[in-house]
């Protein structure tokens, strides 16, 4: 497999592992810098996610002017200082300032990855490409919640920051090497505005918004409704979360047969899949030994949806995949925040199994309007 493939997954995974590793260390750190709860430290991974949202509006555009590769390097940069600072964070306000400087980089980062991965895709295989490189948030998953578990009871919480410093140089070094595309996309400049004006996304960015709500109403509150409603500790989530990665990765499987099919056909097929996920889940939430036989499907199904969108994306206008790649972003971690408050008012009385009737309704939402987008919008027939 290419070598800059494979640095772009790597890096995925670690820039990825810094919005998930805070959740499962949020008490030791609490108790460390004296906060009166770990939901006051989470304030960090709040902030970090509107660092991430607001970088992918505003800086990610500067990719198509500055290139995707130099844009990549600087955001690196940024995110290793910012993870630093996280580590020598004396209090939750340092921690706080430090986490929203590091989503300000990967909200740089993030687009700019995706733009590489389309760029360095060889004809034909953008959609292959592309998947590698998205198996690298299954690292991050298995890392990022597992790992930092560990790392922060036998050395401490710092620790895992630290580490996440270091692997940010680790992947740094080799990029800095790596003859990676340098042309300009953009002679002009581009924003937000720019982007959307682009004909066909805004069915693309629907279509990555319903996915993104339907993923985190469900992955949100899994960990809540095993430890409240199903009486598990909390380390059987991160059984669930592994198994959901083992699918992600192992539907690297099925991306060569995307790069044959029209988008539009494909992802409204991947929504068709995911109603009826959703709607097995909602039978198969009252036990954990059901929910452990089904997640994996899950993974499979959302690096298939994941892969189709950010392809859709790819392909409406090179010219602007900075701004266009930061609009994917943006309404991904929108989607996080909207997730979390809509699904919230109907999971304290019925579970999880509410929040599965809330996702198969969207994603069966979903399969009628990418239909009829086709017939209203250019869409690339297929990702290639």
């Amino acid at each position: 497999m290419n070598r800059s493939v494979l640095l772009l997954t790597a890096i995925v995974g670690v820039v990825g592992s810094n919005s998930l590793v805070l959740s499962p260390i949020a008490a030791k750190v609490a108790l460390s810098l004296g906060a009166d709860s770990p939901a006051g430290v989470m304030t960090a991974a709040a902030l970090y996610g509107l660092g991430v949202a607001a970088a992918a509006l505003v800086l990610a555009p500067l990719a198509d002017r500055f290139g995707a590769a130099r844009s990549l390097r600087v955001a690196l940069v940024l995110l290793a200082l910012a993870l630093a600072a996280s580590a020598l964070s004396s209090t939750v306000f340092m921690l706080c300032v430090a986490q929203s400087i590091a989503g300000i980089g990967a909200g740089v980062a993030i687009p700019a990855l995706y733009t590489l991965a389309a760029q360095i895709a060889p004809k034909g295989q953008e959609a292959r490409v592309i998947g590698t490189v998205l198996t690298g948030w299954t690292l991050s998953m298995v890392g990022g919640v597992t790992l930092s578990a560990y790392v922060a009871d036998f050395f401490g919480w710092q620790y895992v920051y630290g580490g996440l410093c270091f692997a940010v140089f680790a992947v740094l070094v080799p990029l800095a090497r790596m003859d990676l595309p340098q042309q300009l996309a953009s002679q002009s400049a581009t924003s937000p505005l720019t982007a959307l004006k682009v004909d066909g996304i805004v069915p693309a960015l629907v279509a990555v918004a319903l996915l993104g709500l339907g993923f985190y109403g469900v992955y949100n509150y899994l960990g809540a409704h095993l430890e409240v409603n199903l009486n598990h500790p909390v380390r059987d989530a991160g059984i669930l979360t592994l198994l959901y990665g083992l699918g992600f990765a192992g539907a690297m499987a099925f991306d060569g047969i995307l790069d044959r099919i029209p988008v539009v056909r494909g992802l409204a097929g991947i929504f068709a899949l995911l109603t009826g996920f959703y709607l097995v889940l909602i039978w198969a939430s009252s036990s954990y030994m059901l929910l452990l036989l089904i997640i994996p499907a899950w993974g499979i199904l959302e690096h298939l949806g994941l892969n189709l969108t950010v392809g859709w994306l790819t392909r409406l206008d090179p010219a602007q995949r900075g701004a266009i790649m930061g609009l994917n972003s943006a309404v991904m971690y929108l989607s996080v925040f909207v997730a979390t408050l809509v699904y919230r008012p109907g999971f304290t009385p019925y579970g999880l199994a509410i929040c599965g009737l809330i996702s198969a309704g969207l994603s069966l939402f979903a399969v009628v309007y990418v239909l009829q987008s086709r017939r209203k919008t250019a869409v690339p027939t297929a990702v290639v």
